[in-house]
């Protein structure tokens, strides 16, 4: 590129971080007016753009190697990539060869510097997981990066599942049905979804099929409901991954980092994530982002699957609480196969000592700013002693940044011994013995970081409490929850933003809170409280196989003039919210919106 072009690119790179929980902070407990996005209509928009780009020129060339062969593209887009690299010393880019050239048959790439981690494998590792058990996945390789005769270092390649990476794998070319959910709350319901994705085809603009699909969703009772619309166990492989490399920037917890594309050649919609630099126990504690109250278990490598699905939303019940057969056996397979301690630390070692020389050479100067690729002189850094203790069994932390990392092979043992041990999965004795010695390195070792997401109110976006409940149910334990009592599930009669009028039900006498929502309240023998939320404390009755409300029901004062009645909905008894808008908050209870009533606020 020019070298106007290129002191430009540097020039965007001075990016402070700050403290970015503090000002989510200040975001959340001083919220502004939300605006929800609902319009489901067919001819809706194309949906929201990526982020605005801190550089982007069409004015650049490229010069590949590749074991002596030489590759050369005259019409190259060059951008600035990964919006949460910028404050880190060593940037993220994105390429796309135009003029309808390719590398290997790829046009689009993103090139990662992978800065929030201190190995560089977690990305390549999880690729490498995903392809090894022949999953619908994009591929990671390392290069190494020169712009304009300077070295920036060895940097991670990946795919971008893009229209041309879609041609390149199921051959259709532009295809319309290439969703990109990449904001946060993505959860494949109407809801969430219809909207929030956006095509990656910008000449389409009818979401026609998509709705249907995530319509189709919202209204199945079972896997067999979808089984010939849904690629169900590419779904299902991914939740079992991102529960044992423990996963928090994917489906589960943040709704996002994933594409859905529907396959021409069968009608079936397909899964398929990106951006894996999170994986195996990196930042873990970001698990309890939008938990109004977290888990006080910190054991994170040993939690259950139940505890890692802290949110809860209506397709898991679907497709694993409501019958856990298909996915505990996808479960067993992974471990089986390739998520054991035998296969993935050989691979480690291997990638490890590949990268070595490129790693030293990078991380030499003392100085960060002199490092090679530390475009952003006011970023971080990890050293050189960082990268080979997080590779192996040391937890690191960098206070500067808030961010914890579990050692790689820590996290794989760990996960491996817990989960071998709670779902009856036969496993290597080498490695569930307790004896097993492994090395750390205590000169950089940290502590994980807990609790930082404490003190946000993240009730204002309708988040509830963790949920705990696992999928193995014993005889005498704790029932799974019945899917109409998780806060996060969001009605199917809210997919337009104009609600229709409706006759005012009539009013209801409750003698427990569960009863709004259309529980019974529990019988005097049924004492045990199993869990807490916005209506109160719940019971469960193992002989009626139900849930139920301990919380009797006050009568609140009501305010003299219901305003959402104009609207022709009732006020509502409770207080959860599931939708606001230039109206009011809105609640939902007995099959009918509500307005929420101006106690809610006291």
């Amino acid at each position: 590129m020019p070298d106007e072009q290129f002191a430009l690119l540097k020039e965007n790179c001075q990016f402070v971080g700050g403290n970015f929980v503090e000002q989510l902070k200040e975001l959340f407990n001083n919220p502004p007016p939300m605006i929800p996005a609902n319009n489901t209509e067919a001819e809706a928009g194309p949906g929201p753009a990526e982020e605005e780009e801190a550089f982007k020129t069409k004015d650049a060339t490229l010069v590949v190697q590749v074991n002596g062969e030489e590759k050369s593209f005259k019409k190259i887009t060059f951008s600035l990539g990964g919006s949460s690299s910028r404050i880190y010393g060593r940037q993220g880019f994105n390429l796309k060869i135009r003029g309808n050239k390719d590398l290997y048959g790829r046009s689009q790439f993103r090139i990662r510097s992978d800065a929030r981690e201190a190995t560089y494998l977690r990305s390549k590792l999880s690729c490498d997981i995903h392809n090894r058990l022949g999953l619908t996945s994009i591929s990671a390789n390392y290069i190494t990066l020169y712009i304009n005769e300077e070295y920036l270092g060895m940097y991670i390649l990946m795919d971008a599942p893009k229209l041309p990476w879609i041609e390149q794998v199921y051959g259709e070319a532009d295809t319309p049905n290439l969703y990109k959910c990449k904001d946060g709350s993505n959860y494949l319901s109407v809801m969430s979804s219809a909207e929030l994705c956006y095509n990656e085809n910008e000449d389409v603009t009818d979401r026609s099929e998509w709705v249907e699909f995530l319509t189709a969703l919202d209204n199945a009772q079972s896997a067999e409901d979808i089984e010939d619309i849904f690629e169900v166990d590419q779904f299902l492989y991914e939740i079992a991954l991102e529960y044992l490399t423990g996963s928090w920037d994917h489906f589960l917890s943040t709704g996002h980092n994933f594409s859905m594309y529907k396959q021409k050649s069968n009608g079936k919609w397909t899964i398929i994530y990106y951006d894996f630099d999170a994986d195996f126990g990196q930042d873990v504690d970001n698990i309890e982002f939008g938990l109004t109250e977290t888990d006080p278990n910190k054991d994170f490598p040993n939690y259950s699957f139940g505890e890692w699905d802290s949110k809860r939303q209506r397709i898991i019940e679907i497709l694993i609480f409501k019958d856990p057969t298909r996915f505990l056996n996808i479960l067993r397979k992974i471990v089986t196969e390739v998520f054991n301690p035998a296969t993935l630390f050989a691979h480690i070692d291997e990638l490890k000592e590949f990268i070595k020389p490129h790693v030293i050479k990078d991380k030499t100067a003392d100085e960060i700013i002199n490092r090679p690729g530390v475009l952003n002189k006011k970023g971080s850094d990890y050293s050189i002693e960082q990268w080979d203790a997080n590779s192996e069994f040391t937890t690191i932390q960098d206070t500067v940044i808030n961010s914890s990392a579990y050692g790689l092979k820590y996290w794989i043992l760990a996960k491996y011994r817990y989960v071998c041990k709670t779902y009856k999965i036969e496993c290597d004795q080498t490695y569930l013995d307790e004896n097993y010695e492994y090395p750390v390195n205590k000169d950089v070792e940290g502590e994980i970081i807990t609790g930082i997401w404490d003190g946000i109110n993240f009730a204002i976006l309708g988040f509830g409490s963790y949920k705990t409940d696992d999928i193995i149910v014993h005889e005498d334990s704790q029932a799974e929850k019945p899917t109409e009592t998780s806060t996060e599930a969001q009605p199917t009669e809210t997919t337009n933003d104009t609600k229709p009028a409706e006759s005012t039900p009539a009013a209801q006498t409750y003698q427990c809170m569960a009863e709004i929502i259309g529980y019974p309240c529990c019988d005097k023998n049924v004492k045990t409280v199993y869990e807490k939320d916005v209506y109160g404390d719940w019971g469960y009755d193992f002989k009626k196989g139900e849930w139920c409300g301990l919380t009797p029901y006050t009568e609140q004062t009501n305010d003299e003039e219901c305003w959402s009645e104009v609207f022709g909905y009732p006020c509502c008894k409770g207080c959860y919210v599931y939708e606001t808008d230039d109206d009011g908050k809105w609640g939902y209870e007995n099959q009918h919106w509500c307005g929420i009533q101006s106690y809610c606020s006291n």
